[in-house]
């Protein structure tokens, strides 16, 4: 005897056959028998629910990491694709599996190809709540979602979309946490494809916000929520205007009269800093609430919080024709930006990898503002801060941006601040020092 199929029989959990040396049992009672029947019965659906049924049992509590246990789960989910019940208990089965810290020994080809044939799921049977569920739980597993490939615009339309059905707080807190790290692998183009999910999620991570602040509730889902929003609203100046018009800076005032954490005003502070890139939007921000908080938090302690505090003042005083009606205001903010630059350490300095740009071209318009030095310094203080941490990124991004000559021309010109003429010259000597060792060097030679 070769062979014993013993699966969804009285004797199909029994262990007696697996002491037998040579024989094949399909079967429930261990993992051995549970991985006989998926690959025996890949084909045939009914045994395929039952063998997914007792692996769900089997390895509720596992601690061990099982890639061809895996690998057979994609297998049946493969074959039977319009079989809700495989897919559902396939789905939990793969929870199981990659839950914790399974997913780190599985490889990334393999937890892909699972992942993909989850969310094909999805789309086949777009109803099925627990299906949904499932899918949320698996990406809230941090190896899957920062490095396996995957479609994440349909991740992030599934996501967003489930945000607006008001489930538990504990589906919630995953939804928008999820959300807040799939804004960020998203181009501010395919955020533009998703504008009626996105508006309709950043409605609901408002009303978490206002929640939260009205509970006085610091807790982790608050701090995800805004930093959602802060990714959402990158580059997205569409999204930026849909923030204010959903009552967006009311909110964000009261955040920042209700909490003091650094770890909450410096999200606060990272959203507004891309609604204030939004140069229409500057009419409606210059209010006597905002000027107040962020002329306050510009002297935190906290480098980060004052960073983005000066950031802000930099954008709004940097065109005078909103502040007609408070010139003297805007003067006084432009002077206490200056001095408390002056106060920051090298802008080499440490700071929290929470600092970080897709693009530069927010700051040209500051870059190019000889009247006002204050504006341009800050400007060329955090790139000078990005390039000198991540020079790989940030030195290839002034190349393609053609925002190097900007700095260039900061450096030569006769009327430009010392202080701000030797930022620049810092910034392009750490340019041509990482394109002579890293790169090619003749890109240096127009600005040696």
């Amino acid at each position: 005897m070769q062979f014993v199929g013993l699966l969804a029989t009285d004797a199909g959990y029994s262990d007696f056959f697996s002491a037998k040396k040579g024989l094949r049992v399909a079967g429930g009672a261990n993992i051995s028998q549970i991985s006989e029947a998926l690959s025996c019965y890949r084909n045939r659906s009914c045994f395929m629910k039952e063998a997914l049924y007792r692996l769900f049992t089997e390895t509720f509590s596992t601690q061990i990491t099982m890639p061809a246990i895996l690998k057979l789960v994609a297998v049946g989910m493969r074959s039977h694709p319009l079989d809700l019940p495989v897919q559902f208990t396939a789905s939990a089965c793969a929870l199981n599996l990659t839950r914790q810290g399974l997913a780190r020994g599985m490889p990334v080809r393999l937890l892909s190809e699972v992942t993909c044939l989850l969310f094909k799921a999805l789309k086949t049977f777009p109803h099925y709540q627990q299906l949904q569920k499932n899918c949320l739980l698996s990406l809230t597993n941090s190896r899957i979602l920062m490095d396996v490939p995957f479609d994440r615009f349909d991740a992030a339309k599934f996501v967003m979309r489930w945000l607006g059905k008001h489930e538990s707080p504990k589906m919630q807190a995953m939804a928008v946490s999820i959300t807040s790290i799939l804004a960020l692998q998203l181009s501010p183009e395919q955020i533009a494809q998703l504008k009626e999910e996105v508006f309709m999620a950043v409605k609901e991570l408002l009303a978490i916000v206002k929640q939260k602040t009205a509970e006085n509730l610091d807790d982790v889902t608050l701090l995800f929520t805004l930093k959602a929003l802060w990714n959402l609203t990158e580059q997205s100046p569409a999204i930026c205007r849909h923030f204010i018009e959903n009552q967006g800076l009311a909110i964000f005032i009261q955040v920042l009269e209700t909490f003091s954490e650094t770890a909450i005003q410096s999200k606060v502070l990272g959203l507004l800093n891309n609604v204030v890139e939004v140069k229409e939007l500057f009419p409606k921000l210059i209010t006597e609430d905002m000027v107040k908080h962020i002329s306050s938090l510009l002297h935190s302690k906290d480098l980060e919080v004052s960073y983005l505090a000066a950031g802000i003042i930099a954008h709004l005083t940097s065109d005078k024709q909103p502040w007609i009606s408070c010139d003297l205001q805007r003067t006084a903010l432009l002077q206490d930006l200056y001095a408390t630059i002056q106060k920051w350490p090298s802008s080499s300095c440490k700071m929290t990898a929470l600092v970080t740009y897709r693009s530069f071209k927010a700051f040209f318009p500051l870059l190019g503002n000889f009247s006002q030095p204050e504006v341009q310094l800050w400007a060329l203080w955090a790139m000078y801060h990005v390039c000198s941490k991540n020079p790989s990124k940030y030195c290839k991004m002034l190349v393609e941006e053609e925002g190097l000559q900007l700095v260039c021309d900061i450096r030569e010109h006769s009327e430009a601040d010392p202080q701000a003429q030797q930022i620049a010259a810092s910034i392009v000597d750490d340019f041509k020092m990482y394109f002579i060792n890293y790169q090619r060097p003749s890109l240096c030679r127009p600005f040696l």
